[in-house]
């Protein structure tokens, strides 16, 4: 909030030549900006002023200043722009560097420094205009693995368009990994009544369904394997018999991660034995394995907002939800495109 005027105190021929300016003058806009004068007068506050007036304390202030930097002709002109911005134009740049480079979590944090930095003092209001106008939204911060390396990561992605490139028509590339489901509800966004927000029963979190899954971005073709049992290489090995199964002529290529199962000599063996290729992503690059942004869409859809009183009605649904998923084909066509996000190879930690 804007810092306050504490009174104005003014001669009893200026009072009366404030008055006679409320009498004659026809526009309210105009008259509710001398009443703020008048109002400042008689010892009201801020608060109370924009209250009588149903206007923001923040206007309230800005009338009073701009009374006290030219009188009444300037309150009372209908083309005054205000005054220039606080921050100059490099001063605004440098306030934009330290945003990208520093994490602000408040508003407020980045009024103390503008105002340590430079001496001027913005409110909170006004600093969240600022930061709007300088390109900047608030969002939730985006976690990612502190060991991958870009490099590698970009070797990877030419190497699966060389493989996308040459596939044959009966040929397929399918996203492997596996998804740890709880069985609990999930809190999501949605409009209710103010202080009075939706409520979802939960359970104990206790229990888990364990989903192994095989998606194929080009067609779509998916299988998974639900099971209350620990993913191990016997559930990889039963993966590869289903996926060989469905497609006995052409090369199927199989996007993995670096569990220790994946690299099994068992499953390695089962797997040139079924003319099946494993294609192992770098390490510590979940971005790179487009399956991991189904698991996100599953917790959207099924998990958000959704409560289901027994482990077996949460089990059989879940099997019910990835036994079906041609009817978000629209939306899984977009969100499982072949686009990779490579992870920065230049991370600067936060200084405090």
């Amino acid at each position: 909030m804007a810092k306050q005027i504490r009174n104005i105190v003014l001669t009893e021929n200026e009072k009366e030549a404030l008055i006679q300016r409320i009498e004659l003058t026809d526009d309210l806009e105009t008259v509710d900006r001398l009443r703020v004068v008048w109002f400042k007068v008689q010892g009201l506050t801020h608060k109370e002023i924009a209250v009588l007036l149903c206007i923001g304390i923040n206007t309230v202030t800005r009338h009073l200043k701009r009374y006290l930097k030219g009188g009444l002709e300037l309150l009372c002109r209908t083309d005054y722009t205000g005054s220039n911005p606080f921050l100059t134009l490099e001063q605004r740049n440098q306030v934009k560097i330290e945003l990208i480079m520093n994490i602000y979590n408040t508003a407020e944090q980045v009024v103390i420094f503008v105002e340590k930095k430079y001496g001027v003092i913005y409110s909170v209001s006004g600093m969240q205009k600022l930061l709007k106008r300088l390109g900047f939204t608030y969002k939730k911060n985006r976690l990612i693995p502190s060991k991958c390396n870009p490099e590698d990561q970009i070797r990877f992605v030419k190497l699966f368009n060389k493989i996308r490139s040459e596939l044959g028509e009966e040929d397929r590339i399918y996203f492997v990994d596996a998804f740890h489901a709880q069985h609990n509800s999930e809190a999501g966004m949605a409009w209710s009544e103010v202080g009075i927000p939706h409520l979802i029963p939960t359970n104990t979190g206790r229990k888990r369904c364990n989903v192994l899954g095989a998606f194929c971005t080009q067609t779509h073709e998916n299988i998974f394997i639900l099971t209350e049992e620990n993913i191990n290489q016997d559930k990889i090995v039963e993966l590869l018999g289903k996926i060989h199964e469905n497609h006995q002529t052409g090369k199927i290529f199989l996007v993995l991660d670096n569990a220790p199962y994946n690299h099994a000599g068992r499953v390695c063996a089962i797997a040139e034995f079924s003319c099946l290729y494993l294609v192992y992503q770098p390490p510590y690059s979940p971005n790179l394995n487009l399956i991991e942004r189904l698991w996100k869409f599953t917790r959207k859809k099924f998990f958000k907002d959704k409560y289901r009183s027994t482990f077996k009605e949460f089990k059989e649904k879940l099997g019910v939800f990835f036994g079906d998923l041609s009817i978000y084909k629209k939306e899984l066509s977009s969100l499982l495109a072949e686009n990779f996000e490579i992870i920065p190879s230049v991370w600067q930690y936060p200084i405090y």
